[in-house]
């Protein structure tokens, strides 16, 4: 059946919300908290974290760090699912207490602490 407006094909209502929902599975979403004397800041992820958008993550730390350098940035994960290798490789990070250069060119000290998952 052809869409008479754009001449595609019409899809069932509701395909779109799904394939909506579908993808946003895979995507994370942030909170920045910064604490007043900028000492610490908190990210607070929710949705799913993977190997793939860990890069996301990894940008919003570095523009906190650049926002005031040697901030303790705390990753609170505890309202999100971890899959793959992203929590390794965010231990990685903080023992490395750098950002993969890839994120941070500049390679700039990061002090990124993860907040431990609480098994449900």
């Amino acid at each position: 059946m052809k869409d008479k407006v754009s001449g595609g094909i019409a899809r069932r209502p509701g395909s779109d919300r799904a394939a909506f929902e579908a993808a946003s599975g895979r995507k994370i979403r942030v909170l920045v908290r910064l604490d007043t004397d900028l000492q610490s800041a908190r990210i607070q992820v929710g949705g799913t974290l993977t190997s793939e958008n860990l890069r996301a993550l990894y940008a919003v730390a570095r523009r906190t760090n650049a926002l005031a350098p040697g901030i303790e940035i705390l990753v609170d994960l505890s309202g999100a699912r971890v899959t793959g290798n992203a929590l390794d490789d965010l231990k990685t990070v903080e023992r490395q207490e750098h950002l993969p250069e890839a994120s941070d060119p500049l390679h700039l000290a990061c002090r990124l602490r993860v907040l431990d998952l609480v098994a449900a």
